[in-house]
């Protein structure tokens, strides 16, 4: 699968931060220099759009203690948690980690076309259960819809900000609906999704479900999938090749890799990190090494060189029939309108969240309740 690598990180590039990281590859004949380099100097400014399941706190905590990445507002998206529970879990979890400056915003309660759903309990788990470790927050006040907020931080700094979409495309959707001129103002967009060699996990979830090639992302609302895969952004898509067990190259947590994380862990921010990824271990004790896809998404996001295998691809989103529905096809012809990362560096994974673990730093909490 190593086939196109090196001719997409030479010449098919989408954003600054991939010129910039490309250059720097060829000048120091190191993958892993160069993003070291990249992390030390660019400081990205990121809308964070994001479910909340337990992944993506995970993906959430490191990447507000990543010093490349300035995170200027998180997004909740209808997925795994009800949005109006997931703001306020959200909130507090801001709140934890002394950012309430970063502003908070909800999206709409559906899915932009479709009716696909998680199944309840584990809505219910994830509405609630994260507040066993969060501390409560003072009362909401009215503010921005989700997309209204990813248009407003599009427009509030000089620089085009990135999209960090860790659950359905709803929110991105029903923005660029709203404001087309958004999408010139877009730096990049990941998107954490998709299967492209490897099959979906609806089925292996949900086996009433015949749907054996989509992933949840994408499968949740198909309709937003389509439109932002058409909008003519750029996109990077971190599908489940490269989070998954069933990938060739999957970026993974080992216990081993846990151990250590949790022997570095230094700040509340970093333990409460490996504490959900020592916790989601426990659940799921079948796995030598256990996936945390949007984790290794975050870690995607701010080191490019964690992602070893890249390809340049045209993909649509299949919206019918339901048994296909949500799928990822990468079309023969048509132009390329995706960056893919199909393979990761285990090794730079490890050491990206071990920095973060170590290195990273609280702020001052916020007074709560």
């Amino acid at each position: 699968m190593a086939t196109g690598t090196v001719g997409l990180l030479g010449a098919t590039v989408v954003g600054r931060d991939w010129k910039c990281y490309t250059r720097r590859a060829r000048r120091f004949g190191s993958r892993r220099e160069c993003a070291l380099e990249s992390a030390d100097r660019i400081h990205r400014p990121v809308i964070v759009d994001t479910d909340l399941s337990f992944d993506d706190y995970v993906a959430l905590l490191y990447l507000l203690q990543h010093p490349a990445i300035d995170v200027r507002a998180i997004t909740v998206v209808n997925g795994v948690v009800h949005v109006k529970p997931g703001v306020e879990n959200a909130r507090r979890l801001l709140a934890l980690v002394g950012r309430t400056d970063i502003p908070v915003a909800g999206g709409p309660d559906g899915p932009l076309t479709d009716r696909h759903a998680f199944p309840g309990r584990w809505r219910t788990l994830l509405d609630y259960g994260p507040r066993l470790l969060l501390p409560r927050t003072c009362a909401i006040v009215p503010g921005p819809s989700a997309p209204e907020l990813i248009c407003q931080e599009s427009l509030a700094g000089d620089d085009p900000i990135t999209l960090v979409m860790l659950g359905p495309l709803t929110n991105l959707a029903r923005a660029l609906r709203s404001d087309p001129s958004l999408a010139s103002r877009i730096e990049m967009v990941y998107v954490s999704g998709g299967a492209i060699d490897v099959p979906g996990t609806i089925h292996a979830n949900v086996p009433s479900n015949p749907n054996r090639v989509a992933e949840w992302n994408i499968y949740l609302d198909v309709g937003a999938a389509d439109l932002v895969f058409r909008a003519g952004i750029p996109i990077t898509l971190v599908p489940l090749d490269v989070t998954h067990v069933t990938g060739p190259q999957p970026l993974l947590f080992s216990r081993d890799c846990v151990r250590r994380l949790r022997l570095s862990a230094r700040g509340r921010t970093s333990r409460l990190m490996v504490r959900l990824i020592s916790w989601w271990q426990s659940i799921v004790p079948q796995y030598a090494a256990t996936p945390v896809w949007d984790a290794a998404v975050a870690a995607v996001v701010a080191d490019p060189a964690v992602g070893t295998e890249w390809r340049h691809l045209a993909i649509r989103v299949a919206t019918q029939p339901e048994d296909v529905a949500g799928r990822t096809v990468v079309e023969a012809v048509g132009r390329p309108n995706v960056q893919v990362c199909l393979g990761g560096d285990q090794t730079a994974l490890e050491a990206s969240y071990l920095a973060v673990a170590r290195d990273g730093s609280d702020r001052p909490g916020s007074e709560v309740e």
